[in-house]
């Protein structure tokens, strides 16, 4: 099993960085007029998404298309990831217009403020925008919700002031991206402190986006003549007709992406925890080792990404711990049990992310982890167990076995001679004369040939 887990990792890491990019590896013909790229930005928004697109903006940069569309289905992701997007938005010399598409999509979050980045901005009908309060991901979260609060009882305690610093300063960016593109701001500022959230007709009325466009046809039809500002410079679109290249993220985006989610995460990391740990307890076997190492390598790659609790992950490597502990001292199953429930408590608490509007969710199902936690635990006081017991049980067999024993001496000799150990007859060699019949204990031994010494001597 390590040995495929290795192969299999390998193979996909080898074809994820060897891929070419479909976008970049089906060039425009030259000269083409009207050129229209459409970059997606769909799922969460990761640093896996927003190193794809940073690549396809500095392309977009040597070629100048026409025009750039954004088509946006995000529920939100990480600040770091968005910030970074929205700068190559802001940096392009190419224009690029924001796209909530098709209908179904949405612009929540993180997608919010880039949606407010762009120049020009559309959403296709069935569509909404909004939820874009920053939700702080380590933050404290209450193990069991709390009651509802009852009509006359206290409010809960006004924010403090790292949680007001974090939510005044996404007001006044999403403000000044309103500011320069001259979309509405005080409903900017209602979706971040508020979390509000507007359909696509009433975004429209609201100055929140530019226009409406059920298809990409008509989006480029309603834009072809409009006049857009991009880095202080009015440029007039002409995009009919237009040749239009969708860009794809390439296997080694989708690979990354892959490996930052929560349950796989949480895999990759006790199949690390549990390799490395079978190597240390059994040296020698190499794979469990190697498939370990690679496995923790790639988790640590997704704990970047995905909010990691430290509380869940100390847990979690106690509870490894305490089994490991329980094997090698004997509790009477008092460790066991202490290892399995905080094993268990720290699975429930790996990922911490509050479920905020609009926030990708960051947890592992309850199922998964009452899975892993028997499995895990079968693992570290059986099979690893018993091999921990293998391996500390004294040398029985082989030269390390010989050191101690003692024989009979089948003839008189003065440095080599013969003697019976085991019902086996050896060649051995004494520093000081031994007498035929005389009882020799073994202190060495050096190819086929015993070393002892007289036993009285050593008795003396």
């Amino acid at each position: 099993m390590g040995r495929c887990l290795s192969f299999t990792l390998y193979c996909l890491l080898f074809l994820g960085f060897l891929h070419p990019d479909p976008g970049i590896g089906s060039p425009d013909p030259p000269n083409a007029p009207n050129r229209v790229w459409v970059f997606p930005l769909t799922g969460d928004v990761t640093p896996p998404l927003s190193s794809a697109l940073h690549r396809w903006f500095a392309l977009a940069e040597k070629k100048t298309p026409s025009l750039i569309i954004l088509k946006i289905d995000t529920p939100g992701g990480l600040s770091s990831s968005m910030r970074a997007i929205i700068k190559d938005i802001l940096a392009s010399s190419v224009p690029v217009i924001g796209y909530v598409a098709p209908s179904g999509a949405r612009a929540a979050s993180a997608g919010t403020y880039i949606l407010y980045a762009c120049p020009l901005a559309a959403m296709a009908e069935g569509t909404n925008v909004g939820s874009a309060t920053p939700v702080q991901i380590g933050g404290g979260v209450p193990f069991f919700p709390g009651p509802a609060r009852k009509k006359g009882t206290p409010s809960p305690p006004p924010p403090d002031a790292e949680e007001r610093k974090i939510l005044n300063d996404a007001v006044a960016f999403i403000r000044s991206l309103a500011e320069m593109n001259g979309r509405n701001q005080s409903w900017a500022i209602r979706a971040v402190v508020s979390a509000d959230n507007l359909s696509a007709q009433t975004a429209l009325k609201m100055h929140v986006v530019d226009f409406l466009a059920p298809d990409m046809h008509t989006l480029l039809h309603v834009l072809d003549g409009r006049s857009v500002r991009v880095k202080g410079r009015t440029i007039t679109l002409h995009l009919e007709p237009a040749t239009l290249r969708v860009f794809h993220q390439t296997w080694k985006d989708r690979l990354l992406e892959v490996l930052a989610q929560p349950e796989l995460a949480y895999l990759l990391f006790l199949l690390g925890v549990a390799g490395i740990a079978f190597e240390f307890s059994h040296p020698g076997f190499v794979v469990p080792g190697v498939a370990g190492a690679l496995s923790f390598i790639l988790a640590l790659y997704a704990f970047t990404i995905l909010p990691v609790n430290m509380t869940g992950l100390l847990l979690l490597l106690l509870g490894v711990s305490l089994m490991i502990a329980e094997v090698l001292i004997g509790a009477f199953g008092g460790l066991a049990v202490a290892g399995i429930l905080s094993f268990f408590l720290g699975s429930l608490l790996f990922f911490q992310a509050p479920p905020g509007e609009g926030a990708p969710p960051f947890h592992t199902p309850i199922g998964v982890i009452l899975l892993f936690t028997v499995l895990f635990s079968m693992f570290f006081l059986g099979i690893l167990g018993m091999a921990l017991r293998a391996r500390l049980r004294p040398v029985i067999t082989g030269a390390p076995a010989m050191g101690g024993e003692t024989g009979t001496a089948l003839e008189s000799f003065g440095k080599i001679g013969r003697v019976k150990l085991h019902s086996e007859i050896w060649w051995a060699s004494s520093p000081v004369p031994v007498k035929e019949g005389e009882r020799v204990v073994v202190y060495g031994i050096s190819g086929l040939t015993l070393k002892v010494r007289p036993v009285s001597e050593e008795e003396s």
